[in-house]
């Protein structure tokens, strides 16, 4: 029963509810709470999302790169999803400690590689999660990535695409294809697939390396017309405090493009075999930990 668990403090607050640690009632073991509201769930028409959220979790029972769901509870005003708690906080936190909000390209390829772990092993149980950014990319007790929040995924159909005009994700971190589909309501042609996600992988990457997302403006709007103009707006700055390899600048590139020429479009061994990787063995990382 939610009534059961004992509350120590709120992590996170939203439109949509509240995320808090608490205790179970007979377990000293902290635990992550994500509290919905019902009414604000059938105010937006939500619902949907919700189901979404709770079947990725379920399908992904056991994968390491992903909280574990505990339990999913319910109460006369709210809904409840008991998950594993992350006590190391998220990317946000961890770039935000760090002179000029910066961290070694050492430190980014690591969690980078593992967030694109993570997010393959999402892809294959045929989930999209559409809104990976610093605050959704935790960091578990051993320093390892946890990908969270998927209140914004989507199940992809056979074809390996989502068919959607619901405005999703985050403005930094949104992909224009997602944009796209938005504007296009209702029509037959607002389709996209999993390359979504490494879009946001792109933005993360280049935050990690220069401190800041590389669209951010100064409206909603401005900031949308840069990620739709993105060839235009995607600059590397001179700056002699940051220094950045050509292989990183090239991924990033590759990463923030069209959906057609992206990589790992093909699949995530493109992205793998990028030389930014080199000395990376994707296999020890997928069985160790």
């Amino acid at each position: 029963s939610p009534r059961q668990l004992r509350e120590i403090c709120v992590l996170a607050m939203g439109e949509f509810g509240k995320i808090k640690l608490m205790y179970g009632p007979e377990s000293d073991r902290p635990l992550a709470v994500k509290t919905l509201s019902k009414q604000y769930l059938l105010r937006r028409g939500d619902q949907a999302c919700y189901m979404e959220e709770r079947d990725a979790l379920v399908a992904n029972r056991g994968n390491r790169w992903i909280p574990q769901l505990e339990q999913a509870l319910q109460d006369e005003e709210f809904l409840h999803l008991v998950m594993e708690y992350a006590p190391g906080g998220d990317l946000l936190g961890l770039l935000a400690r760090q002179e000029h909000a910066v961290i070694s390209e050492a430190d980014a390829r690591f969690y980078m590689a593992e967030l694109i772990m993570a997010l393959h092993t999402l892809h294959q149980t045929g989930f999209v999660h559409r809104d990976v950014k610093p605050g959704n990319v935790l960091i578990a007790a051993d320093g390892h990535v946890k990908l969270a929040d998927f209140g914004s995924c989507a199940r992809m159909g056979p074809s390996g695409l989502v068919l959607s005009s619901v405005s999703v994700g985050t403005p930094d971190y949104v992909s224009p294809e997602v944009l796209r589909a938005q504007e296009n309501a209702g029509g037959t042609s607002a389709t996209y697939g999993c390359e979504c996600d490494w879009w946001s992988v792109g933005v993360l990457l280049y935050e990690c390396l220069y401190g800041d997302p590389p669209f951010a403006g100064d409206t909603l709007l401005d900031t949308y017309n840069r990620v739709m103009h993105h060839q235009r707006y995607l600059v590397f700055p001179d700056d002699e405090d940051v220094e950045v390899s050509d292989a990183a600048k090239d991924l990033i590139r590759r990463l923030l493009c069209d959906r057609e020429t992206r990589i790992g479009l093909s699949g995530v061994e493109e992205i793998q075999q990028h030389p930014f990787f080199a000395g990376v063995n994707w296999e020890q990382l997928h069985t160790s930990r």
